[in-house]
Parts: structure tokens; sequence; C-alpha cells
């Protein structure tokens, strides 16, 4: 994609604008935080240097730190406290200089745009086929104006043609009229433009009547909040006694349908084919921060309905979902939610309202700089969270847990198949999420078991009470689940604990795509083997079953009867006596019912699969009056964590949705 594919966000939080002292962070966090940075910095040289800031006054946070090289030939060390060219990052400033505009009764975001533009630009762009009164100033914000962008694959053939050409604003809108009719009427689609935002820093600039980057610098309050090393380069003298720029690279092969060599250095470059709004700050990533931060925490735009107005949704009429707001974006990271942007270069921001931090990263190498910079955010992130809401990690041969400070509730979780708590982790990574909101995570490493029998659920039950016991663990909130086989593991114990009325019964059970009709898989198998296409590595686990069901069960003739002892459904006899006590428990079903990726990628019947058990057992349940019985189904969620596309994945459990479940 262009530079505008990567899009994050950056969360709001309308908090308090009281400023805290900061206080450096301790000598051990502080080695910590850059032991992260080295480590990713060797895991990905090709990045050339990282540098990265946290910027969080009231948990006494305020590090910066740097890995690598800030140049290609690698003759100069990384300084963290280096400006970079933070490209699109600067929209965010943009939008805040405009709702400052609005905050002090100079314009509205329901303005037509207009009322606030050039007569030139207003022709420009009617001769085009723009009707910019109907444009609205929160459509250039929230990129749902409709108007066509010049940034295109001939742009960045322009650039590297002539990367020293002096570029104009008026220049690249001219550009924007020509390359097409409008994309459609205002709010009918979104679609990220630069030149959305070269229009709004012309608002700026005629509703100030200065030069915008003159008005932002004072609009967004610089001189107060101390950013004195954030600039405008070639508009804006750079600031004196501040480290020189960072080189920031663009290095690819046949790039586009121009099959450009790109080899791009920012040194190289006049930066203005990317300085009028679309782009243009530079600044280093402590000021980045601080800016974020100082923005959430109400310290810019102090009137909070007016900051709210940042994180408009602006619906679109193709109804298709976005989580771009208004110069900021909406999403997670390490299933918390946080307001961030990125930039083209390789810069990004996060502001995690549950952390009250803000944490930026720069990588000098663009291509593939979204694995550096996500492994440095979910690093230091999940530092932070394990720092602020973590009292301990304990690691022991039958468990991992993830103890919360001030725990009120408990998740235990059992994996799939072979799997151990760390690839639980790995797969499902929800302890940041849970520790923050004071749930206590527990993975199991018992596995490899597609039952457990009564003996197996109290040897069981007594170990699950000794970790409760020895760790402190709340027991007034516990809630069970389990993954594949892991699942049938948790319906079993779930139901003799509370059966039993053990301490640590669960007000919660969910189990993920699990074969909870044993019977059924035993028939499967046995169908699969019949089966003449299948090739012999297709047919190894079924014939496993068949036989390892036959030897348990008694044989052939025995084995419907005798699996009904420990299988927690069978639809043939619908026999539900081995779950029995969980009727009046909350209880969710998780299963994604793909049939043709099951049909083409393993040429299962839907009839075969873990999910068409679910369902049945699903419907026995509310027939038979289990009113908390949740079926849950979803699409194209399943995906291991490698990437690889598979319906039966513990991905397919909204983590936020489970969380607000567990504490309901």
């Amino acid at each position: 994609m262009l530079k505008k594919a990567i899009l994050f966000l950056f969360y709001i939080a309308l908090v308090s604008c009281k400023t805290e002292n900061q206080k450096a962070p301790t000598n051990q966090d502080s080695a910590i935080y850059q032991s992260i940075i080295d480590s990713i910095y060797k895991e990905y040289p090709s990045s050339i240097g990282i540098i990265a800031h946290i910027e969080s006054p009231k948990n006494g946070i305020s590090w910066s730190g740097s890995a690598g090289y800030s140049n290609i030939e690698k003759t100069e060390i990384l300084n963290a406290n280096q400006p970079a060219l933070i490209a699109s990052n600067v929209k965010t400033y943009v939008s805040a200089s405009i709702l400052r505009l609005q905050e002090d009764g100079k314009l509205t975001i329901e303005d037509p745009i207009a009322n606030h533009l050039t007569s030139k630009t207003n022709a420009l762009f009617k001769n085009a086929g723009y009707d910019f009164n109907q444009i609205k100033i929160k459509h250039l914000l929230s990129h749902t104006s409709g108007i066509a962008d010049y940034v295109n694959d001939d742009y960045f053939k322009k650039i590297d043609d002539n990367q020293t050409h002096r570029w104009t604003r008026d220049e690249q809108l001219q550009l924007a009229t020509k390359v097409g009719q409008p994309l459609g009427a205002p709010q009918e689609l979104f679609q990220y433009a630069d030149v959305n935002y070269l229009l709004a820093t012309e608002i700026i600039e005629q509703t100030t009547q200065k030069p915008f980057y003159t008005a932002m610098n004072e609009l967004l309050k610089y001189k107060t909040l101390g950013f004195k090393n954030t600039w405008f380069p070639t508009l804006e003298d750079q600031p004196k006694n501040i480290p020189k720029l960072v080189h920031q690279y663009w290095n690819e092969i046949a790039f586009g349908p121009h099959k450009l060599d790109i080899a791009w250095d920012s040194h190289q470059h006049d930066i203005s084919w990317d300085l009028y709004g679309g782009g243009g700050i530079a600044t280093t990533m402590k000021e980045l921060a601080q800016f974020s931060y100082q923005l959430a925490n109400g310290n810019i735009i102090k009137n909070s309905d007016v900051l709210e107005l940042l994180t408009t949704d602006v619906a679109t009429k193709d109804g298709q979902p976005k989580t771009y707001r208004l110069g900021i974006s909406d999403t997670k990271i390490k299933e918390l939610r946080g307001f961030a942007h990125g930039g083209f270069w390789g810069t990004i921001v996060f502001y995690i309202p549950k952390l009250d931090a803000s944490i930026s990263v720069c990588v000098l190498e663009r291509n593939n700089k979204m694995k550096p910079i996500s492994a440095v955010l979910n690093a230091l992130t999940e530092t932070l969270a394990n720092q602020k809401f973590q009292e301990q990690k304990v690691i022991t041969e039958n468990y991992t847990l993830y103890k919360a400070k001030n725990t009120t509730a408990t998740l235990v979780l059992f994996p799939g198949g072979g799997a151990d708590a760390q690839q639980t982790k790995e797969e499902f990574d929800i302890v940041t999420l849970a520790n923050a909101s004071n749930i206590s995570v527990l993975m199991m490493n018992f596995n490899r078991h597609l039952w457990i029998d009564q003996n197996d659920s109290q040897q069981l039950a007594q170990t699950l009470n000794n970790i409760f016991s020895e760790n402190e663990l709340n027991t007034q909130n516990v809630v069970i689940g389990g993954m594949s086989i892991g699942g049938n593991v948790a319906l079993s114990l779930s139901n003799y604990l509370v059966e039993n009325k053990l301490p640590c019964k669960p007000k919660g059970v969910f189990v993920v795509d699990s074969p909870i009709d044993l019977y059924a898989l035993y028939e499967s198998s046995i169908k699969d083997i019949e089966n003449p296409d299948f090739s012999e590595e297709r047919l190894a686990e079924p014939k496993f079953i068949v036989s390892y069901f036959n030897d348990e069960f008694g044989g052939e003739d025995a084995v419907l009867s005798n699996i009904q002892d420990v299988s927690p459904f069978t639809l043939k006899t619908q026999h539900l006596a081995n779950i029995e006590s969980l009727k009046d428990i909350k209880l969710n079903l998780y299963t994604e019912p793909d049939k043709q990726w099951w049909k083409t990628v393993r040429n299962t019947d839907f009839e075969s699969t873990n999910a068409y058990s679910i369902q049945q057992m699903y419907q026995v349940l509310k027939a038979k009056d289990w009113n908390q019985v949740n079926l849950i189904e979803t699409q194209n969620k399943g995906y291991r964590a490698n990437g690889e596309r598979h319906p039966h994945s513990w991905s397919i459990v909204d983590k936020t949705a489970l969380i607000n479940w567990m504490l309901q």
C-alpha cells in the first residue's frame, strides 16, 4: 500500500488537566525498557535504527531509548534525542488545531469548507466537479469528503524522478483535481487522502490570517507546554542546539505498477512533497509522545466537549466499518483500547488511557516497518501494564499464573491438543487486558485429554484448589474455559466443582470449538476411514481415534453406551448428564462454522465438524430451558498466531467481550 495504508489510533481520555510533577523511571525500569529496544533491534537489524519514548507523568515515567544507527552506513550511533520526520502523524496536530479554533469560536466542524477557503481554491475544485458547500470540515478531518487524492503511484514516480523538486500546496491541490472524478458525495465512503488535510491547513490560514505552521504553534501551545523541538522543516528554522535529523529510508524493489526501484534517503529529498498538512512536522519521539499525552489529558483543548469531538465517528453511507475518527484512528494494543496515528517514514504514537501513557516509536527503514514497530509497541505496552496491574507471575510444572493486583476474579484456561501454558498465551494473549481489569489468569498445562472421568475431575479439582489456596486467588468470580479438547476438560471439571460445591466452582464456563460430542467424533472418523479418496496422511487422525475409542470403550458395539459416561454431550441419545450441574451457570459456546474452509482445506463435511455438534448441543440445551447458554458464532476470525487461517483457533473469542461477560 501507499503511505496511507497504516492508520492507527489515538484514544482521547477526558481526564483532569492538572499538571503532575515528572519523575524519572528507576534505573531498573530504564534498563528493562532499553533491553526491549535492544532485543527488537537485534531481531530486526534491517530497521537501521529504532527510537522509542514512553510518557506517563502520573506513573513517574518519561523515558527515551534508542538502538542502532542514524544512517544506513552505520557510521553514526543513533541518539534517542534526534528528531525525525513524523509525516502523517501531523494530521492529529492539524485536527487538534481546527478544534482549537472551534473552542475559540472561530468556526465549527459542521461548517461548509467553502466558507473558509480562498476563492481560488473554491473555483479550482468547482471546475473539477466538487461542491464545497456540501463538504463540511468534519468530512476533511475524517477522510469522508469524497475528494480524490493526488498521492498515488504516479505521484511517487514524480518524486522518484526529481527528489529535490520544491512542491507547493497549490501545485498539489492542482494535481488532486486532475486525478479523476470525485470519489463520491460527502459521507458516502471513507478514503484516506492527504488532500483533505492540505485543505484543512488552508482553512487554518484563512481563519487566523497567519501561516498555518505559525498558527498551529500558537493554537497547540508549544511555548506553554515546552515543545521546543517541533517544527516544519523548510517552512521554519530548525531549533538551536538540537541533534541533526535522522536519516529515514525507503528501500524497495519493483514498487507499484511503475516497478520503481526505490532507494530513498530523507536527507536527499526536498520534503515539500509531504509538508503542507498531510505530513510536515519534524520532532523528537519525546515531544511526539508528550504532545499526544497533553492532548489526551485536556491540556491543549480545555473544553471537554470540543476535545471529545476528536473521537467522532463520521459514519458513511456505504455502511463499511472504519476506525478513523478526526485525525486519529481507533484500535487496540495488547487488547487495551488506545488512540493513535502513524506516519509514512516509520513513526507512530499511541495513547493508552488504561495506562495513562503515550508511547511513540520511530524506525528508520519504512520497508517492513510494521514488524519492528508492532514488536516495540506490544512489548512496551505489556511491560507497562505488568508494572501497573500485575502482582506476580508464577511458573510451575503444572501451570503459569499471572496474578493481578487487587484481583477480583480468576480466569482459568485449559489448552487444546498438546499445547501448554506458554502456547496458550501465544495464541490467546488475554493477560494484559485481564490484569488491567483486576482479573488473574491461570493457564494450565493439563493437556492431551479428550475427556476426563470422575477420578480425573477429583484430582484436577484438588490441584486447582491447591493453586487457588497457595496463591490466594479470588474464588468469588471464577470462569473456566478451554480450547478444543481443553473445552471438554473445562466442562467436565466445572460440572464436578459445581456439583460438589467446591470453593473454586465457576460462575461461568466457555468452550472454544470443542469436540463436545465424542460419539459424533467417533462416527465421523469411521466415515473418513471409509473414504477411498483420503490419503494415508489424512487418515492418520481418524484411524487413531477409532482404534483408541474401541480400546477405551469396550469395542465397536459398546462405544455408544460407554462413551456417554465421559462425553460432555451425546446427540444420538441427547445425553447431558455430564454437564447437568451447569444449567444455572453462564455458558458460552464459541465456534466458527466455516463450511467452505472445512470442505476445501480438510475435505470435511460440515456435519462432521465441532461447529455442527456445538450447534446441536445449543439447540438441545435451549429446548431444555438452559437460559444462560450463549452460542457465539463468528466469521473469518479464526487465525493462528502465525497468521495461518484456521477456524479452529483461540482467536474466534473476542477478548474484550469475554472480560465484560466475566465481570457482569
